[in-house]
């Protein structure tokens, strides 16, 4: 059973973009992060990123549905300048024989003082275990988020509208787009709440709520809910000094759980 399973993700998770990681602070709000400022939202929206004032790497690991076989690997690089925000990210998921890989370049800056502005350019890599060779597709994003007041927050996001096609002798498939909408507002200075709805080709509109609260200074709790078949989130978060460590997990229905894990450097 599980090596059906597991046969069966590569084509499927790369056609409906689930191999794009989420990172543990998005994952424990239920993934409601389309307009939020972070170094995760080079995973959900890049114009989230035009505010990182410091050089950033983090790290994250998802062990999906506690299988180490389609286990998620990642990495994230952001190099801020005085004129725009860059990001590197690259991840692998599953094992050697089939591995899927995804590359992508960011590019974020602040337009105004209320609105931000993010693109991607993505390479998206499959290794067939038949023979060992490499297919690939390509794609973009582009993302804005508008601030109207301090405590209110907007974000809009389309994901690969455009792609080119994974094609074998068995399988033509394409990344599918994403189009998100959303925005969180910041009930005060320790407790926000976020709201998101999500549409791909391949499925029913997917709505999206999550809240974090710092119940300490620099602690987090979060929990999240997801119409979709993952429908239950929540996580924790711990920042010291330049150090943040990030700890969630998901649960599906008929898989089971996700955990996550995301360590963050900042390097000021």
């Amino acid at each position: 059973m599980l090596l059906l399973f597991v046969g069966f993700i590569p084509f499927y998770n790369l056609a409906d973009s689930n191999i794009s990681p989420s990172g543990s602070r998005p994952l424990g709000m239920g993934n409601a992060f389309i307009s939020q400022f972070d170094i995760s939202a080079a995973y959900h929206n890049q114009a989230g990123l035009a505010k990182i004032d410091s050089y950033s790497v983090s790290l994250l690991y998802e062990n999906r549905f506690l299988l180490k076989e389609i286990s998620f690997r990642g990495i994230l690089i952001v190099i801020p300048t005085k004129t725009v925000n860059f990001a590197f990210h690259y991840s692998v998921f599953g094992p050697t024989k089939w591995m899927e890989s995804n590359i992508s370049v960011a590019c974020s800056k602040q337009l105004s003082s209320m609105l931000s502005a993010g693109i991607q350019i993505n390479y998206f890599g499959i290794k067939l275990p038949e023979d060992g060779t490499t297919i690939s597709s390509c794609g973009a994003e582009l993302g804005f988020i508008y601030q109207p007041s301090n405590n209110l927050f907007f974000g809009i996001h389309l994901a690969n509208p455009f792609s080119i096609p994974f094609i074998t002798y068995s399988c033509n498939e394409k990344i599918v787009y994403r189009f998100r909408v959303g925005f969180h507002y910041l009930l005060s200075k320790e407790v926000q709440i976020s709201i998101e709805a999500e549409k791909n080709k391949n499925i029913t509109p997917l709505l999206k709520f999550g809240v974090e609260w710092e119940a300490v200074k620099n602690f987090y709790y979060r929990v999240g809910y997801n119409s979709g078949s993952t429908k239950l989130f929540a996580g924790l978060g711990f920042q010291y000094r330049q150090l943040k460590t990030d700890y969630a997990f998901s649960y599906n229905q008929y898989l089971g759980f996700t955990p996550s894990l995301s360590i963050t450097l900042n390097l000021k």
